[in-house]
């Protein structure tokens, strides 16, 4: 079997790097509940994730309730595919616990900084993508969702989170609807992601052009073209990667639909026991 063009030994191609590399976003489920025991396996596996210093700084909320599910979709763009998933979870960046442990010892807490915020995101991260390929190993479709963070306040009420805990991004998890699969989607060459020893960006400008061919030939813009408000569409220009990927840089709420609801998320940390210093 090849991956990206390279042959590899049998004994190097396994199951593991196939469900890896195979991983398509699912956005339409069916109306079927997950196997038995399949979330106690999830969620074990997002437990077993690398978590810097064993703090184990995040949290994961299982939603089921199909009533909490459509109030979360609603708060996350009104993404249909979140009601529809039989499960949709939660990582939460967590340090409402860790503040807990230390008053409980007798120390005052003192490490409401920046690095706690990145350390507890990265923690929160590493158990979604642990409980991404152990959900698709089982056979399910699955599709991280960021705009979890669009309305953080509402968020967090919904799920009753404490002081210090922030829904970083969510996963929808369950059996794929027929029809939603568009075909893994290529990634930038390996030589503009993967360097070696030292950073280099000498084959940059090649390598980006032979990806927005590839890209391009895919018709993997086709009817998503990103508007910018107030400026007339450019003719001529091939759309491919480098342009969609530059509109999106160029405005917030080009990022992502509601990205714009994100622009005071510093303040809203701050408000919800995250110190940015």
């Amino acid at each position: 079997m090849e991956l990206e063009g390279v042959q590899l030994p049998e004994y190097i191609l396994n199951d593991t790097i196939e469900v890896l590399t195979s991983h398509e976003s699912i956005r339409g489920f069916l109306p079927k509940p997950l196997p038995e025991g399949a979330m106690q396996a999830i969620t074990t596996a997002a437990r077993s994730a690398p978590t810097s210093s064993n703090l184990q700084a995040y949290s994961i909320i299982i939603v089921q309730d199909e009533q909490r599910k459509r109030r979360l979709a609603a708060l996350s763009g009104n993404q249909n595919f979140i009601s529809e998933a039989p499960a949709f979870l939660i990582f939460c960046s967590d340090i409402f616990r860790l503040r807990y442990v230390t008053a409980r010892q007798g120390y005052q807490f003192s490490a409401d900084t920046l690095e706690m915020f990145l350390l507890s995101s990265v923690d929160a991260a590493l158990a979604l993508q642990n409980a991404l390929v152990a959900a698709e190993s089982l056979g399910l479709g699955t599709v991280p969702v960021g705009s979890i963070r669009n309305n953080p306040k509402a968020v967090a009420e919904e799920l009753g989170l404490p002081v210090g805990v922030f829904a970083v991004a969510g996963l929808a998890i369950g059996f794929e609807r027929e029809g939603v699969r568009r075909g893994t989607k290529p990634r930038l060459p390996k030589q503009v992601t993967v360097h070696n020893e030292t950073y280099s960006f000498q084959e940059l400008e090649q390598h980006l052009q032979s990806y927005d061919k590839t890209m391009i030939s895919r018709r993997t813009y086709d009817g998503r073209r990103v508007s910018l408000a107030g400026e007339p569409e450019k003719h001529g220009i091939e759309y491919g990667w480098c342009e969609h990927t530059a509109r999106r840089c160029t405005r917030p709420e080009t990022i992502a639909v509601s990205a714009s609801l994100r622009e005071n998320l510093k303040q809203i940390l701050e408000e919800i026991g995250f110190s940015i210093r």
